[in-house]
């Protein structure tokens, strides 16, 4: 019997022995901040939205803060942001019309009213939020114009109108609108109901605008109306209009007046640099500095004469007042909200960012593969790397067990290698695969190259769709070798998984509805010992012959994820009969078959040998047997961003789940690690437990799946657990569910080894 024991009184630490900055049960998002769509200022801040959450910056010493659905915000597709000064209210729009209010102290309020409402029936969309007063603001959609209480979160009125407002602006106490159609006005002090669109009026020739015009932007500036009339810029009295510019092929974007100048935005398409003129009331004085405006979405000056520039080229936009010169403030994040693939592995975290369409097509997405490396997000794409150019779809990465190079398989086209350390790049193809790559046989001038695996003897298998042999390996001593598959037409395959029997498990292409292909290439010498077989629903128990995913768990079962829920193989396919298993879930007294009926779409296994499966309606977590439901994670009742779930990948180290949402990375802390067949250097955490702490306490390094038992000093047995993998969980309860006395208590850990037992000590000191 082998005995080890280590006693260990560990204190002062900060998180929980990793490279991760999450406590169990945290999530974490990983959004692209790399530019700014709308932007707003406080006194001492500016907000941007970015296309999925807000960015806010303080003037003075240019501190970042993100603010995304796991800080609260209520979803993701942010549209625009406007900061009321009186009332000290951030109002955040949303893509879909929904709003979220935050206020000074840091609470969020959401009001799904505007896209709930039954007013209008259709899209809606709020195109512009004017901040009337301390607490009016008036928001110009596509169906008329909204008032809103932000302090109360009320809104009071809605006037539906024929066409769509653009803009909104007070100016001399009456309300002017921005329409398709030109400028409408009312009076709200008339006395008349400003709700009934007959009691607005059109403002037109007599006022000095043209017969017929439309109107885009509109703001107040020195006691004028600034506004857009077919394309240029106008200045308004309120008796008389007047010209005041025009950029050719282009289109005013926004105009804006918060600090000592004009500010207008011009847009000329994504084939030309836009720009902003700036005025100061008797006419242009400039032009925005250099390399700040690229495609304009709105730009603000603040009170020490700096502007900041939203822009859809990278990067937030700085103009220090009186330099011309453009500060670029760049965050660390990914590039894309992309995610086809993960794959985690020696502390990092490797993402394909391409894909294909519903009917398997090519969507040319030129995205590349980004790594999350020490913190910090990288990206390697034809920008970055020539080699890349000409590539796009990049659907499946692999880190290589052996020497952690990367590869990668591009739709179009080609196997990418790469190596973190040297940065050197290359592209496998048909011309330097020893003729093993091939053309696709409908498409003869792109090698596909899409699912990706390696066996135990370090080969990588991939996937070379519709080529006439579409099973490749490159081996580990630099050979190439390709197959056919002899039991089925079928060569659009598009993922693999070699199983520890050294079987590869293939998925064709979903349109094609083939199940499964089993293959077995035997001696790789002889062709006349490879075997193969096709597994579908008139053989086996698969649910769907819609095959989404493949995943091998910790005892070497096969589970396959299916258009109609999950099935798992724990047979020899090749040897005999293996028809699988459906295993069976009762779920609020309802039983149904594993994910019946649920599109499922990814499915990974945790250090606990548990099942994440990643569907259309969520994250599914089920017992390692997979009849029993641990938890079910939505948009609704978590930091999710949406419920299509692309992939899921773990970090055996750390338990931190990576999850690829269809908008956007996001990562949650799982209780479970891996563990080995012994102890490691078991840790405590947190040590000492203070009074007011109420998380989990953790205790990892552990034996997979170790029998654990907390005691006081006495010899009391307090608590009995199992490791989750490597790692075992415990609330600071005794078995009456009562927190513990404060004192020291003794954790035991025993592995699962009947013969040869390994068993670690550890202390934790509770305080109450």
């Amino acid at each position: 019997m082998r005995k080890f024991f280590t006693i260990l009184w560990w204190l002062g630490a900060t998180n929980l022995f990793s490279q991760t900055d999450l406590k169990i049960g945290q999530w974490k998002s990983h959004l692209p901040f790399q530019r700014g769509v709308y932007v707003t200022q406080s006194d001492d801040q500016v907000f941007y939205a970015t296309q999925y959450a807000v960015l806010i910056i303080d003037k003075a010493d240019r501190a970042l803060e993100r603010l995304t659905k796991v800080e609260g915000l209520s979803q993701v597709g942010v549209k625009q942001v406007k900061y009321n000064r009186g009332s000290h209210i951030l109002a955040i729009v949303y893509d879909n019309s929904a709003i979220d209010l935050l206020y000074q102290d840091g609470s969020i309020a959401s009001l799904p009213n505007i896209p709930a409402s039954n007013i209008v029936i259709g899209e809606k969309t709020i195109n512009e939020v004017y901040m009337a007063n301390d607490s009016i603001a008036y928001l110009a959609a596509n169906f008329g114009l909204i008032t809103l209480n932000v302090v109360q979160g009320i809104f009071p009125n809605t006037v539906k109108t024929p066409v769509e407002v653009n803009g909104v602006a007070i100016f001399n106490d009456l309300i002017y609108i921005a329409t398709p159609e030109g400028l409408y006005t009312t009076d709200p002090n008339a006395g008349y109901n400003i709700d009934d669109f007959a009691n607005w009026d059109w403002v037109g020739g007599e006022k000095g605008f043209p017969q017929a015009y439309h109107s885009n932007a509109i703001n107040v500036y020195n006691d004028h109306l600034y506004l857009d009339v077919n394309d240029s810029l106008y200045v308004f009295d309120g008796d008389t209009a007047r010209y005041v510019n025009h950029q050719d092929t282009s289109s005013i974007e926004f105009i804006t007046a918060e600090g000592e100048h004009l500010l207008v935005g011009f847009f000329c398409g994504f084939s030309c640099y836009g720009k902003t003129l700036i005025y100061d009331g008797t006419g242009l004085i400039g032009l925005a500095g250099g390399g700040c405006v690229v495609v304009p979405q709105y730009a603000i000056e603040d009170t020490e004469g700096n502007i900041w520039y939203a822009d859809l080229d990278p990067g937030f936009k700085v103009e220090e007042k009186g330099t011309g010169f453009c500060q670029e403030i760049e965050l660390n994040s990914p590039r894309t909200i992309s995610s086809s693939d993960i794959e985690t592995g020696n502390g990092q975290v490797w993402v394909a960012a391409g894909g294909i369409d519903q009917s398997d097509r090519a969507l040319f997405n030129r995205n590349g593969f980004y790594s999350l490396i020490d913190g910090i997000w990288t990206t390697y794409n034809g920008e970055s790397y020539p080699q890349l150019i000409e590539l796009s779809d990049f659907i499946d990465i692999k880190i290589n067990p052996t020497n952690g190079k990367i590869y990668t398989g591009a739709f179009l086209d080609g196997l990418v290698e790469f190596d973190p350390a040297t940065r050197e790049i290359k592209v496998y193809n048909e011309t330097n695969s020893d003729g093993k790559l091939n053309f696709a046989v409908l498409d003869a001038s792109r090698t596909r190259v899409l699912g990706l695996a390696f066996d135990q003897e370090g080969n990588l298998w991939m996937c070379n769709n519709n080529a006439p042999n579409p099973l490749v390996v490159l081996r580990s001593d630099g050979t190439w070798e390709n197959y056919e598959l002899p039991c089925t037409p079928d060569d659009g395959i598009y993922k693999i998984l070699v199983d520890n029997l050294g079987y590869k498990w293939m998925a064709p292409f979903k349109k094609n509805n083939a199940g499964i292909i089993v293959f077995d290439e035997g001696d790789p010498g002889n062709p006349a010992d490879d075997r193969c077989k096709v597994i579908n629903t008139s053989n086996s128990v698969l649910p769907s012959n819609v095959v989404n995913a493949l995943a091998l768990d910790r005892d070497g079962a096969v589970w396959a994820a299916t258009s109609n829920g999950a099935a798992v193989f724990q047979c020899d396919p090749l040897g005999g009969d293996c028809p699988g298993t459906l295993p069976f879930v009762e779920v609020d007294g309802f039983g149904a078959n594993l994910l019946e009926e649920q599109n499922v779409l990814s499915v990974a296994v945790d250090g606990a040998n548990r099942k994440w499966f990643g569907t259309q309606a969520g994250v599914f977590v089920m017992s390692p047997e997979g009849n029993t439901q641990i938890t079910h994670f939505t948009e609704e009742n978590s930091p999710l961003f949406d419920d299509i779930i692309n992939d899921i990948a773990f970090d055996g180290e750390t338990g931190e789940a990576y999850i690829g949402t269809q908008n956007g990375l996001i990562s949650y802390r799982s209780e479970a690690t891996e563990g080995g067949s012994f102890h490691a250097d078991a840790l405590v955490f947190p040590n000492p437990v203070r009074s007011d702490y109420e998380g989990p306490i953790a205790i990892k390094g552990l034996a997979e799946d170790a029998t654990v038992k907390i005691t006081d000093v006495g010899g009391q047995l307090v608590y009995e657990t199992k490791a989750l993998g490597g790692q075992a969980i415990w609330n600071g309860r005794d078995y009456n569910d009562r927190k513990v006395n404060t004192g020291v208590y003794l954790v035991f850990a025993t592995s699962r080894n009947s013969s040869n037992p390994d068993v670690v000590v550890a202390k934790v000191l509770v305080v109450n």
